[in-house]
């Protein structure tokens, strides 16, 4: 079939209007074996290099998000290690401290009370009262209840110990040393680590008389109720210097303390009930085997006596205070 004249000018007419319309979409039309190509235009190009700028930019930006909360999580964990070891710093330090405080004398040491005497000074009597009590109790035991021929030249101090928690039953009330167990009836029955805090507390004090007293010690006296004459008797026998005597009512010598010179001679009142339920008799008797054949030590053991001290103790205080003064 021959197409004529006509119809051929008609149809390149339609196929440039086609060709027009497809360059102003960015689309080329070309014709090859008279068939059309299409072929992206420049504009076209140009959007789709600009969308893929687009999808590397926002890939990018992805990449660099995740890279900053990477830093972050680094940042996060670093500190919290920081923080972890500064915290075991911290504690390991308030552990030493703690253990190196059993080295130092209590953080409170509460006022005594003071009785001063009306003539020359010239002898000390330092009191320690026991669990739960206080000096206000042992006023009236000195001073009109046990009457002494040094009475008027010497210091009474009635000691004041610190208060603490109690391990037996959690109470904060004043003790010279921590019970763990009671009553107390063997050598893991108390803390003796705050037993050597009031020793030394004790210490300074009969330091400080002495030097009143122009370094006489043996004019100083120590001695207690219960857990007070458990110091006392550990003071005195631990302590550099002889001293005058030590009146211990109700109490032990411990058995870890250890006896420092020649106490052979240091004058000891040593009383207990055999009826104790505080500090059972015969554990006191086992931790005075070491001292009880010592020239200078006097036992008082009276019966059907509980953990008290009765007005007989009281005679034989003053008898032994008379004796032992002078």
């Amino acid at each position: 079939m021959i197409m004529s004249q006509e119809n051929k000018e008609n149809k390149e007419e339609i196929i440039k209007e086609n060709i027009g319309n497809d360059e102003n979409k960015g689309i080329k039309i070309e014709e090859k074996n008279g068939e059309k190509v299409e072929k992206e235009g420049k504009e076209d190009k140009e959007d789709k290099e600009e969308y893929l700028m687009n999808d590397f930019e926002e890939n990018d930006l992805k990449i660099s998000e995740e890279k900053k909360l990477k830093h972050k999580i680094v940042i996060i964990i670093a500190i919290s290690l920081l923080a972890i070891g500064i915290l075991t710093v911290v504690v390991l330090i308030l552990l030493k401290e703690g253990k190196s405080n059993n080295n130092k004398d209590p953080v409170e040491v509460l006022p005594p009370i003071i009785i001063n005497p009306t003539e020359e000074y010239t002898h000390c009597i330092i009191w320690l009262h026991g669990l739960d009590n206080s000096p206000e109790n042992f006023l009236n035991l000195f001073k009109e209840e046990i009457p002494f021929i040094k009475k008027n030249n010497t210091k009474i101090i009635l000691m004041r110990a610190p208060y603490q928690i109690i391990s037996i039953n959690n109470f904060n009330i004043t003790s010279w040393f921590d019970l763990l167990s009671f009553p107390i009836n063997n050598s893991e029955s108390y803390n003796f680590t705050d037993a050597n805090k009031s020793r030394r507390l004790l210490e300074k004090v009969i330091n400080q008389e002495a030097e009143l007293l122009n370094g006489k010690y043996q004019n100083i006296f120590v001695g207690g109720h219960s857990q007070g004459a458990c110091i006392s008797l550990y003071t005195a026998y631990n302590f550099k210097e002889l001293l005058g005597g030590v009146l211990a009512c109700s109490g032990i010598l411990f058995p870890q303390g250890k006896i420092v010179g020649d106490k052979n001679k240091l004058k000891v009142f040593l009383a207990h009930g055999d009826k104790d339920e505080s500090i059972p008799f015969s554990f006191h008797k086992e931790t005075v085997k070491r001292i009880e054949n010592f020239e200078g030590v006097r036992k008082y053991y009276y019966r059907n006596h509980r953990h008290d001290i009765t007005d007989y103790e009281k005679v034989d205080m003053s008898g032994f205070l008379n004796d032992s003064m002078v």
